[in-house]
C-alpha cells in the first residue's frame, strides 16, 4: 500500500514543475571542446536554479558552473509538465524529466554540461 501511495504521489500533478520551484543539480558531465578538437573534461560541480515566473526564466545561482545565468524559458507546459527549453544567442538549455542538458558555444569552443536535478 505504501508503494502505491508513493507512486501516485510521484505521478500526481503536485510533483510537476511549476513557477517558483527551485532545483538542486549535480553535474554528470562537464566538457569543453575547442575548434582544434582538443577536449577538456572539467571537475564535476553542483548548481541550483529557480523557475522565476516574473522573468519567465530559469535563474541559475551565482555559485556553481552556470554563474548566475538567466535563460528565458520557452514552451513550458506546452509538451509535458517536466519538459522545457530556453536559449540565448550563445546558450541552449533543455530540461527533461529532472535532467538538464546545457550548451555554451563561443567562437573558439563549445562547453556542454549534463546534470541530474532534484526539486527542493
Amino acid at each position: 500500500m505504501k508503494k502505491l501511495l508513493c507512486t501516485l504521489l510521484l505521478i500526481s500533478p503536485f510533483s510537476f514543475a511549476d513557477w517558483g520551484d527551485v532545483y538542486y543539480c549535480q553535474e554528470t558531465t562537464h566538457s569543453t571542446v575547442t575548434v582544434w578538437g582538443e577536449r577538456t573534461d572539467k571537475k564535476l560541480g553542483k548548481f541550483t536554479f529557480k523557475l522565476d515566473k516574473e522573468k519567465q526564466a530559469m535563474v541559475f545561482s551565482k555559485d556553481g558552473s552556470m554563474g548566475g545565468l538567466t535563460i528565458k524559458v520557452e514552451d513550458k507546459d506546452k509538451y509535458a509538465p517536466e519538459q522545457w527549453f530556453g536559449e540565448t544567442p550563445l546558450t541552449r538549455v533543455h530540461f527533461i524529466n529532472s535532467s538538464v542538458l546545457f550548451s555554451l558555444m563561443i567562437p573558439i569552443n563549445i562547453t556542454t554540461v549534463t546534470a541530474n536535478c532534484d526539486k527542493f
